[in-house]
C-alpha cells in the first residue's frame, strides 16, 4: 500500500488546511472504497490479474484525485459553480460605437435673427406671404458655438466653420429663419424673380409645400421636438449639378445652395404661434466631427419667445 499512501500524501498536501472540509471527506470516502470493494476475478493467470489490478487501482486513484481537485476548486473562496453566486451571468455587449465627440470648448452666443434686416422680416414689395409679428424683434436664440466655428451677424446671423467655410467639399453652417413662399423653379437663371408658390404661416403649411414640390428631393416630414417646441423635420438634397443656376434657392428669405449636392436639414417649429425654421447645412464630405458639432449646436438651442 506504499503507492496508496503516496497518493494520499500528495492529495492531502494539495488540499490546504484552509480549504473546505468537504474535500477531505470525499478523499476519505474514495480511499476507503478502494480497500473494501471486492475485485472480480477473471480467467487469467494470477500474475496477469495482479498487474491489471494495480493498473485499475492507479486509474481509480487518479480519478479520485480529479474528483477531489474539482470539488476543492469549486469550494475555494469566491469560486462557484455555473449557476452559483459570484459568477456573473453572460450579458450582451451594450457598448455602442462612440460618435465623434463635439468640441468641449464653446462660446455661448445669443442673438435675435428676426430683428431689423434679419431673415425673418418681410421686405417691402415682395409677393411672399411673410407674416410679421410684433414679437419677432424680441425673439432670442441662444446657441453653444464650438471652437472652430464663427457667428456672423453681418451675414444674417449665420453660424459656420471659421474662415467662411460654408461651401464644398466639406463646409457646414447653421441658420435660423421664419420660412416663406417657395420658388416653382429653384434653379433660377437670374436672381430677380419673386417666389411664386404661396405658403401659409404654419409649420404644416411649409412642410407640406416642400414635400409636394415636384422639383425638390425631400424626405417625408416627420414629427419632431426641439428646444421644448414641437414641429416637423425633413431633409432636402440639392442636385449634384447646379451649374446652370445663378442661385439654387427653393425658399424665399433664406439661404441658397453653397454648392452642388448641398444637404439641408430643417427643423420647422411652432414657437407659441410663430413658425421658426432651424436650418443646418452640410455636405457628404463634411467631417464626422463637424457634423457632430453641427448637431450639438442644434441640440443646444434655447429659444426665448
Amino acid at each position: 500500500m506504499s503507492a496508496e499512501r503516496d497518493v494520499n500524501r500528495i492529495v492531502r498536501s494539495w488540499i490546504r488546511a484552509e480549504e473546505h472540509e468537504s474535500a477531505d471527506r470525499v478523499l476519505q470516502t474514495v480511499l476507503s472504497r478502494l480497500d473494501t470493494t471486492p475485485q472480480r476475478r477473471h480467467m487469467w493467470p494470477p500474475r496477469r490479474f495482479a498487474q491489471v489490478n494495480k493498473y485499475a487501482q492507479a486509474a481509480i486513484v487518479a480519478a479520485a484525485v480529479l474528483v477531489v481537485a474539482v470539488v476543492g476548486y469549486n469550494l475555494l473562496p469566491g469560486v462557484s459553480g455555473p449557476a452559483g453566486p459570484g459568477t456573473p451571468a453572460p450579458t450582451a455587449n451594450q457598448t455602442l460605437t462612440p460618435s465623434p465627440a463635439a468640441s468641449s470648448t464653446f462660446e455661448t452666443v445669443t442673438f435675435t435673427p428676426f430683428g431689423p434686416d434679419g431673415f425673418g422680416m418681410c421686405p417691402e414689395g415682395i409677393s411672399s406671404d411673410c407674416t410679421e409679428d410684433p414679437r419677432d424683434a424680441s425673439m432670442a436664440f441662444t446657441v453653444d458655438v464650438p471652437e472652430g466655428w464663427k457667428h456672423s451677424p453681418e451675414f444674417g446671423d449665420v453660424i459656420g466653420l471659421a474662415g467662411e467655410r460654408y461651401g464644398p467639399p466639406d463646409g457646414a453652417s447653421l441658420l435660423i429663419t421664419r420660412g416663406s413662399w417657395l420658388y416653382s423653379e429653384p434653379c433660377r437663371p437670374d436672381d430677380e424673380a419673386s417666389a411664386d408658390i404661396p405658403v401659409g404661416p404654419t409649420v404644416a403649411d411649409l412642410a407640406t409645400a416642400l414635400d409636394a414640390h415636384p422639383l425638390l428631393d425631400v424626405t417625408t416630414p416627420v414629427d419632431v421636438d426641439l428646444a421644448g417646441y414641437s414641429g416637423k423635420y425633413l431633409e432636402l438634397q440639392v442636385p449634384a449639378d447646379i451649374s446652370a443656376c445663378v442661385r439654387y434657392r427653393p425658399i424665399d428669405r433664406t439661404g441658397y445652395a453653397q454648392g452642388p449636392a448641398h444637404r439641408w436639414h430643417y427643423w420647422i417649429l411652432d414657437v407659441e404661434g410663430i413658425r421658426v425654421v432651424i436650418e443646418a447645412y452640410d455636405f457628404a464630405a463634411t467631417s464626422a466631427q463637424h457634423q457632430a458639432e453641427l448637431r450639438a449646436m442644434v441640440d443646444s438651442i434655447q429659444i426665448t419667445p
